[in-house]
C-alpha cells in the first residue's frame, strides 16, 4: 500500500487541480478573459466545455471562439441574456441588429435626460422638468414595446413611423386611457406565426436594415401625404413600374409577398386597426391630423390607380 501511495493524497489533488488551472490558464491567454470570467459564463451556460472522465475540462477550438464572441459582446455592454440571444445561431444575425436598435433607444434617454439635468442647472421649473421626463418616459416604452410586439425590420419600422408622433405631453384623461389601451395592446400582441423560411428572409433582410432608408421611406410618405397630385406626377414614372411590379406573378411567389399577406391579416385580426390606430389618434394630435391627410391620400391614390385597390392598406 505504501508503494502504491508514493505521494501524499493531498498533493494528488493539487497536481488535479493545477492541470485543470493550466488548461484554464491557456484559454485565458488565447482569449484575454481571466478566469473567473470564463466559470462565470460556464455558470451562466453560455459555454459548456468538454468534462472528461478524469474531470477535467477540455476546451476544443469552437470553445474558444465562442468566448472570444462573449468577451466583444460584453465590452460592447451586451448583458448576459442580451449575449444568450445572439449566440442562438438561428437568430444571432436579426438579435444583434434588434439589440443595436434597443442601444440607439436608450442613448437617446439618456441624451435627452442629460438636456433635462442643464434644464434645472439653469433654473427650470421642476415640474416642468418632471413632465417632460413623464413624457420621455411614455414616448420609450411605447417604441420598445413595439420594437418587441413586431418582427424584424418591420418593428424598426413602426417604431421610426409612430415615434415622430410621440413627442407629446400627456395631458388628459383620454390620452392617459389611450396611452394605456396602447400599452396592454403591445404587452398581449399574439407572437406572429411565420415559417422557416420566412424567417430566414426577415433575417437577411436585417443586414440591409438601414436608419437612414427607412427614414427616407417614411420622408417619402410625407410628401405624398402633403401633396398627392403633385407626387404622383413628379413620380408617375417608378409609381408605375411599383404597380406593376405588385401585380405581376413575380411578385406573388416572392417571399415579400408572403409577409406582406401575413402581416396585413395580422393586423387585422389581432387588433391593430381596431385598437392600435384609434388610440394613437386619441394619444396623439399630430398623428390624428397626418392619419386625416393619409386616409385622403389614399383616396385620391386608388381613384388614379383603382388596381391597387386590392392590396393597399392602412399605413
Amino acid at each position: 500500500m505504501k508503494k502504491m501511495l508514493d505521494w501524499p493524497l493531498g498533493d494528488g489533488l493539487i497536481m488535479v487541480a493545477e492541470v485543470v488551472k493550466m488548461l484554464i490558464n491557456e484559454v485565458c491567454k488565447i482569449t484575454g478573459l481571466t478566469k473567473k470570467a470564463i466559470e462565470y459564463y460556464m455558470e451562466k451556460g453560455l459555454i459548456a466545455p468538454r468534462i472528461e472522465e478524469n474531470g477535467y475540462r477540455r476546451f476544443d477550438s469552437e470553445d474558444v471562439a465562442r468566448l472570444k464572441e462573449i468577451s466583444v459582446l460584453r465590452k460592447l455592454g451586451l448583458s448576459i441574456p442580451e449575449i444568450r440571444s445572439v449566440l442562438d445561431k438561428g437568430n444571432s444575425k436579426a438579435n444583434l441588429a434588434k439589440i443595436k436598435y434597443q442601444k440607439g433607444l436608450e442613448l437617446q434617454q439618456y441624451s435627452k435626460k442629460q438636456e433635462l439635468l442643464s434644464q434645472l442647472i439653469e433654473g427650470n421649473n421642476i415640474e416642468e422638468v418632471t413632465g417632460q421626463i413623464e413624457a420621455l418616459e411614455k414616448q420609450q416604452t411605447i417604441k420598445e414595446k413595439l420594437l418587441d410586439a413586431f418582427p424584424g425590420y418591420y418593428g424598426y419600422f413602426l417604431v421610426l413611423h409612430f415615434g415622430r408622433f410621440l413627442n407629446i405631453k400627456v395631458i388628459s384623461k383620454e390620452q392617459e386611457e389611450a396611452y394605456d389601451n396602447i400599452v396592454a395592446f403591445l404587452d398581449n400582441v399574439k407572437t406572429l406565426d411565420i415559417s422557416p423560411e420566412l424567417k430566414g428572409f426577415l433575417e437577411n433582410a436585417v443586414s440591409f436594415m438601414d436608419d437612414e432608408l427607412m427614414e427616407g421611406t417614411i420622408a417619402e410618405v410625407a410628401k405624398a401625404v402633403e401633396d398627392v397630385d403633385d407626387y404622383i406626377e413628379k413620380n408617375k414614372e417608378i409609381l408605375e413600374q411599383y404597380i406593376a411590379y405588385r401585380n405581376s406573378e413575380e411578385y406573388k411567389q416572392s417571399p415579400m409577398y408572403k409577409i406582406q399577406n401575413l402581416l396585413l391579416e395580422f393586423q387585422k385580426s389581432g387588433g391593430y386597426y381596431d385598437v392600435f390606430i384609434p388610440n394613437m389618434r386619441k394619444l396623439s394630435p399630430s398623428y390624428d391630423e397626418y392619419y386625416k391627410k393619409l386616409e385622403e391620400v389614399n383616396k385620391r391614390f386608388m381613384q388614379r390607380y383603382s388596381e391597387t385597390s386590392a392590396w393597399y392598406g392602412n399605413i
